[in-house]
This record gives C-alpha cells, sequence and structure tokens, in this order.
C-alpha cells in the first residue's frame, strides 16, 4: 500500500516593498534550494529580483535553484548572483489523455 508522508522541507513567501506585494518565492530548505521565484509583471526589470536573491542566498544559504532554459532574463539575474548553469538534467513531460 502506498502512503504519502507531508513535510514542511519548503517555505513559502510573500514579497513586499513597502506594504506592496511585488513576487512570491518558495525555498527547500533542507536542501538549500530556491525552487520557485516569481516577480510580479509590473515589478520586474527594477533590480527586484537581484536583490530577492541576494536575500534569500544570505538568509537560507541556498546554493542552487532551477530555471527555465527559455527564461534569458531569470537566468541573467541569477548569474549575477554567482550562479552558473551547471547542465540540464530535466525534460519537461506531459500525459496525453488515453487514445
Amino acid at each position: 500500500m502506498i502512503s504519502i508522508k507531508e513535510n514542511e522541507v519548503y517555505q513559502e513567501l510573500d514579497l513586499f516593498v513597502n506594504k506592496q506585494k511585488i513576487g512570491n518565492a518558495e525555498v527547500d530548505i533542507k536542501n538549500k534550494m530556491i525552487s520557485r521565484l516569481n516577480i510580479l509583471e509590473p515589478y520586474r526589470n527594477l533590480g527586484y529580483g537581484s536583490e530577492v536573491v541576494k536575500l534569500l542566498n544570505e538568509k537560507y544559504g541556498c546554493d542552487c535553484l532551477w530555471v527555465e532554459a527559455s527564461n534569458d532574463c531569470a537566468i541573467h539575474v541569477y548569474e549575477k548572483q554567482g550562479y552558473t548553469i551547471v547542465k540540464p538534467t530535466m525534460y519537461l513531460m506531459e500525459r496525453k489523455g488515453d487514445e
């Protein structure tokens, strides 16, 4: 029998500037990884992404993350904070309906 055990290894975060929500993030605390970062559209390209990554690195000791290979803007932000592309190791897979 399969069972599922939930654990609290992820820290979900809302991001604010002057009480205005600018995005959200999620950190895998156990693996010291930024597992999600989203800056809302009106707040992109204003330096907030770089600032958030720096804060997450300082607070949680993050040393790795996942980013879509096509997201050049995010890759640029992460590279400015010292991250480098290691190698593509994941594939996007979709499940098609029964045919």
